[in-house]
């Protein structure tokens, strides 16, 4: 057996935090008190239509590459917080079903396309379905009308906007990044995620909100990557809460 050199753990473990504290050193000085207002205000945007746990609907899902453009209708059936059942539609004629039942997702294509398919994931990215690098889990925040706010442990307003319009959430020991922008009324109407390296993963622009006797829900989103690629989702029928049983995410062979 081949016996470690101290020293070597000991370089590694040091430039380890090294490579830590540069990445912590980025985080510019801020007013306390100003990050106590960032918190409360991100954690709110957290907890935005958070007493929504189920939902069904209809609607539009736009998707746009460099090459093309599709548009899909779809209905669907979601369960906070990672249950749906999502039927794409093309001339009123279903065209793909996709079924997660927060341990596998199934794929099925009612035009032959392919065979169904299924394979084990809690949280799988959509990325190769939607174009865009969304979370099933994100997408389905998107269709209860809630906001994908990831968990944060530090807060503050970007120094970058003096009109403290603009709130970067990031978690201790991981490398994502959130920013979320507020309008002048204190909605949210932007939410990017990027990198380590302020890369872009995705940008949301929540175009429309539509006020309802029991919420305001954002019924016309755009999901955009670096590459301009575009999943744009538009709500016409939306039910909160509504009872839904859990065969809808069971898959028989007449469906």
């Amino acid at each position: 057996m081949t016996k470690q050199n101290p020293l070597s753990n000991l370089i590694y473990i040091t430039a380890f935090f090294l490579i830590i504290s540069g990445c912590a050193s980025l985080r510019p000085a801020t007013d306390p008190l100003l990050d106590n207002k960032a918190f409360d205000l991100a954690t709110k945007a957290g907890s935005f239509n958070k007493h929504i746990v189920a939902s069904k609907g209809t609607g539009w899902a736009m998707l746009e590459t460099k090459t093309k453009k599709e548009k899909f209708k779809i209905a669907w059936a979601a369960v906070f917080p990672n249950k749906i059942r999502i039927t794409f539609l093309l001339s009123g004629h279903p065209i793909e079903t996709i079924i997660a039942t927060g341990e596998k997702i199934t794929f099925v294509s009612h035009t032959r396309a392919h065979a169904k398919y299924s394979y084990n994931s809690k949280d799988p990215d959509m990325k190769g379905y939607v174009h865009v690098p969304i979370k099933l889990s994100e997408m389905i925040l998107v269709l209860l009308g809630r906001l994908p706010v990831k968990k944060f442990d530090d807060a503050y307003f970007s120094p970058l906007d003096s009109s403290l319009s603009t709130i970067i959430l990031k978690q201790d020991w991981k490398a994502l990044t959130q920013h979320l922008h507020f309008t002048g009324k204190g909605k949210i109407n932007n939410l990017t995620s990027t990198d380590i390296s302020g890369n872009l993963l995705y940008e949301m622009t929540i175009i429309k909100y539509k006020t309802y006797n029991f919420a305001d829900i954002p019924v016309k989103i755009q999901i955009e990557d670096s590459d301009n690629r575009k999943l744009i989702i538009e709500i016409t029928n939306f039910h909160p809460n509504p009872s839904i049983k859990e065969s809808v995410f069971q898959l028989t062979d007449s469906r």
